[in-house]
């Protein structure tokens, strides 16, 4: 084994990073092996402390690896995708390409179902998406909304109070469509708890 030369920035190095970093990371600043700074490190007595915030961080990213993107990561540990990227890579991880595309799925089923939801209530798509829906559908709902009828977020039933004022013609249309007009029950609890219970305001984002 080919001798290291242990210069006094390299001992420094190791001293500050080795008790608090893991070993593979304070390796690869040092571009020495693992086996190598921890002969070092025994050597001079150093022995691991209490977790720093990287190796925090690299165990919250190990710990999802498998089911969140770098994207989703980074905003939980307040870090960019790039820097997860590279700690992941650091720590050894490396995704295959049937986890790369089930995630990516995911996440793209996900965008598609909130831009449904904000077409639905009337509101500006935030991606580029293209949402396939039955147009007449969503203006229907988005016109009962607008006169006081409150919408279920994901099913086909919309409901009047005593005291909405009610369209006959929009009604007739939107039982056409498939939607289902139904007084609001007196009991909350009987109503899905998807079930928007707000009335429609002029200031809807």
């Amino acid at each position: 084994m080919k001798k290291t030369d242990w210069t006094d920035r390299m001992l420094a190095v190791l001293v500050e990073l080795y008790p608090v970093e893991t070993t593979a990371y304070t390796a690869a600043v040092l571009n020495l092996s693992e086996s190598t700074v921890k002969l070092k490190a025994r050597e001079l007595g150093l022995v691991k402390m209490a977790k720093s915030r990287w190796m925090e961080r690299a165990d919250y990213i190990r710990n999802h690896f498998q089911e969140c993107s770098f994207s989703e990561i980074g905003k939980a540990l307040g870090i960019t995708r790039m820097s997860v990227g590279r700690i992941a890579a650091a720590i050894g991880l490396k995704r295959s390409s049937e986890e790369k595309h089930l995630i990516s799925s995911r996440i793209r089923t996900q965008m598609v179902k909130r831009e449904r939801r904000r077409i639905v209530f009337g509101l500006e798509p935030i991606t580029g998406i293209r949402v396939i829906s039955n147009r007449a559908k969503v203006r229907v709902r988005s016109n009962m909304k607008s006169n006081g009828y409150i919408i279920s977020e994901e099913h086909n039933v919309i409901y009047y109070t005593g005291t909405t004022e009610r369209r006959e013609r929009l009604e007739s249309r939107g039982i056409r469509l498939g939607l289902h007009i139904l007084p609001l029950p007196q009991d909350s609890s009987a109503l899905p708890s998807n079930i928007i219970l707000q009335q429609p305001c002029s200031t809807d984002r």
